[in-house]
C-alpha cells in the first residue's frame, strides 16, 4: 500500500474554522477542540487511504478537481474532498455531506 503526504490547502484550514465555529456556536469550546482535532486525524488518514478511495461520479465534488475522491468523516456529517498528485494527497475541500448533489 502507497503512502502519501498530505497537503491541505489554506482554503480547507478555513472550512475547519467554520466548522468549529459552528461547533461553539452550538455547544462549547472544548467541545469544537476535539471535534476538529479529530477532524485532522481523518484527514492525516488519507495518506494511506487515498489508493483505496474511488474517484467521485458526484458533480458537486467534481467542481473541485476533476479526479476529485471523497471521504465522508466517521460521523457522516461533513465530506473531505481530496485528488492525488504523484506522491501528495491535496486535500482541496470539507463540505457538509447534505450538500451534495448530482
Amino acid at each position: 500500500m502507497k503512502e502519501y503526504k498530505v497537503k491541505i490547502l489554506d482554503t480547507v484550514f478555513a472550512d475547519i474554522d467554520d466548522v468549529a465555529d459552528f461547533i461553539v456556536s452550538v455547544s462549547t469550546p472544548e467541545h469544537a477542540i476535539e471535534y476538529t482535532r479529530r477532524l485532522g486525524a481523518e484527514i492525516m488518514s488519507l495518506s494511506y487511504l487515498a489508493d483505496v478511495i474511488p474517484e467521485s461520479p458526484w458533480q458537486t465534488i467534481k467542481r473541485y478537481h476533476p479526479h476529485a475522491k471523497q471521504l465522508r468523516t466517521r460521523n457522516k456529517r461533513l465530506t473531505i474532498i481530496f485528488h492525488i498528485e504523484n506522491d501528495l494527497v491535496i486535500v482541496d475541500k470539507i463540505i457538509a455531506t447534505s450538500r451534495i448533489s448530482h
